[in-house]
């Protein structure tokens, strides 16, 4: 039940994946539906990215997961750190605290138009990730 627990908390990191803190004028600033398709298991977040005063933030905002019992978990805290952003490709770590022990995960991807695509790369392997600009 731990692994499966770890499973969902891996993916739901994942399924926020797609957009980092951004260079100025880079095509991934904006609001981002996302999926995660893990194991035929789709889960979908919002991450929007701005721009302040030179200073780029992410807002990532998970649609609800359901637990082994059926009822509905709580987000996981994160944090993103790591992150390298060339034109449309872009690339950052994420930690999730999950429990006792912080899971780190390694995203890369890139924007080509409304489309964003990406890979997750966790201690259970490579997840993919895509999303469209709302």
């Amino acid at each position: 039940m731990l692994k499966k627990l770890a499973f969902a908390a891996l993916v739901a990191g994942a399924s926020v994946a797609a957009v980092p803190a951004l260079a100025a004028g880079s095509p991934v600033v904006g609001t981002w539906n996302t999926v995660v398709d893990a194991q035929g298991q789709k889960f979908e977040s919002t991450v929007t990215v701005a721009e302040a005063n030179g200073t780029y933030t992410v807002d990532i905002k998970d649609k609800p997961m359901t637990g082994p019992d059926g009822q509905a978990m709580p987000p996981m805290q994160s944090t993103v750190s790591d992150v390298k952003v060339d034109g449309a490709k872009f690339s950052f770590k994420r930690t999730l605290a999950f429990g006792d022990m912080p899971m780190e995960l390694a995203y890369s991807g890139s924007v080509d138009g409304n489309n964003l695509t990406a890979e997750v790369t966790s201690p259970m392997g490579v997840i993919p990730v895509t999303g469209t600009r709302q």
